[in-house]
């Protein structure tokens, strides 16, 4: 009888503990640009809040764990509510997403001032050596990469292109769908088969160069072992 007593509570605390790592999700955080960027926001979750201290237009933040118990809210700290807290808005992380990236992107009906898109960040399907790109233009588009090929429709699909391979150069190509035979856009980029490429095709401002441009938001698996190396932030 006292070894069971001696054992209900550990057993009550792997139970406690374990149903508390089925719910917690890594969440990183995008600005989508400087002005993005330069705001003073936070990561609540229930009484809780801890500031985005590296918001960044092009790298990812450092990692919040969330949970379902306690959804997560973005807070402006630069920014009041009626009451005089700071204003937010929740972040609304669908079911099936596991390595949730937050892009943060003006929004003036939004209390502050932002929303939040939600992009899946898995590892799982979105590996070493991936080039994953998303069309931000409005017009479908088709990107080609040495022999490969994707289309792009437009929207906010993301896709995976995987070349494989050593690190090299690599010609790349962009064309509006209805007319393939006729580049937008034409280079030569970086393939590295120890980055993962997460590339926004954009449009262009200046009118005087090519009418699409690209937000690189690229990770080494340097970037990912100091990250490993951060304890994950506890809103």
């Amino acid at each position: 009888m006292s070894l069971m007593k001696f054992h209900l509570p550990l057993l009550g605390s792997a139970f406690l503990f374990l149903s508390q790592s089925l719910h917690a999700q890594p969440l990183r955080v995008l600005a989508w640009d400087d002005n993005v960027a330069a705001r003073q926001l936070a990561i609540a979750s229930g009484k809780d809040a801890k500031e985005i201290k590296d918001l960044h237009p092009l790298s990812r933040s450092a990692t919040f764990n969330v949970s379902s118990e306690n959804p997560p809210m973005l807070q402006a700290l630069d920014k009041k509510d009626a009451k005089g807290a700071p204003a937010a808005d929740p972040i609304v992380i669908p079911g099936n997403v596991k390595h949730p990236l937050a892009l943060l992107m003006p929004d003036p009906k939004a209390a502050t001032g932002l929303r939040a898109v939600i992009l899946e960040d898995d590892p799982a399907g979105f590996q070493w050596g991936t080039i994953r790109l998303i069309n931000a233009t409005g017009k479908d588009l088709l990107f080609k990469a040495e022999t490969k090929v994707a289309a792009l429709a437009a929207g906010w699909t993301p896709v995976n292109i995987s070349l494989g391979g050593k690190r090299r150069n690599m010609e790349v190509l962009l064309a509006l769908k209805d007319q393939p035979t006729k580049p937008l856009f034409s280079a030569v980029w970086e393939y590295r088969d120890d980055q993962r490429q997460l590339v926004f095709v954009i449009p262009n401002k200046d009118i005087g160069e090519s009418p699409v441009d690209f937000k690189f938001i690229l990770e080494s698996k340097i970037d990912e072992a100091a990250a490993k190396e951060q304890k994950p932030q506890q809103p």
